[in-house]
């Protein structure tokens, strides 16, 4: 059966008005994003402890980020967006503690988000080299980033969460290309010193 097809019905039920539909889709997003990533996990770094630097695009299936591409035609409010976000980040937060607590002294698993250069826009913009930012600091950035700037956070977890294009952040937000762009470049900076403070104060 086509993965796609529960998620898509659920989401022309939210947009119909079906009392319990949301509640449904959150039970079947959060069931299948947990299984998808719990498993891509695993697979990949298995019994090895070692830093690992995320690609999520690797962990999610295409008809997920199908979805998530296009959910303005679907979600104005976003609510599929953050839920998968939301639980993508609980999942590995738990994946993280579990291998650490079997873990003695100093053989730690942890888990990195790149910032690195992707296209020209990134280049041209100054905004160079390669930025890791780990899991924990991730999750703690955004929420002030949200604090701050709910777009922009929005932006970032398109780029570096889900591994999205500017064209398709821009679509998905329904915004230019030029806006997506210097969303990202303010938050990818902001980023950056965000991992210098971490890295500081470690």
């Amino acid at each position: 059966m086509d993965a796609e097809a529960p998620i898509t019905r659920l989401l022309q039920d939210i947009d119909a008005g079906r009392p319990g539909a949301m509640d449904e889709l959150m039970r079947v997003v959060h069931a299948d994003l947990e299984r998808v990533a719990a498993a891509h996990l695993r697979r990949r770094f298995g019994a090895r402890a070692q830093a690992v630097t995320l690609e999520p695009a690797a962990i999610v299936n295409e008809s997920f980020l199908k979805l998530i591409r296009h959910r303005q035609q679907y979600d104005s409010r976003g609510h599929f967006f953050a839920t998968a976000t939301k639980v993508m980040l609980h999942v590995l937060l738990d994946y993280v503690d579990q291998r650490n607590a079997q873990k003695r002294g100093g053989d730690r698993d942890r888990i990195s988000f790149s910032l690195a250069e992707r296209d020209a826009a990134d280049r041209n913009a100054g905004v160079g080299g390669t930025i890791e930012v780990g899991l924990q600091p991730m999750v703690r950035a955004l929420a002030e980033l949200e604090k701050l700037d709910a777009r922009k956070a929005d932006v970032v977890k398109m780029r570096v969460i889900w591994g999205m294009t500017n064209d398709e952040i821009a679509e998905s937000l329904g915004v230019s290309r030029p806006t997506a762009e210097r969303d990202w470049r303010f938050a990818k900076s902001w980023l950056a010193e965000q991992a210098r403070d971490a890295a500081t104060t470690s």
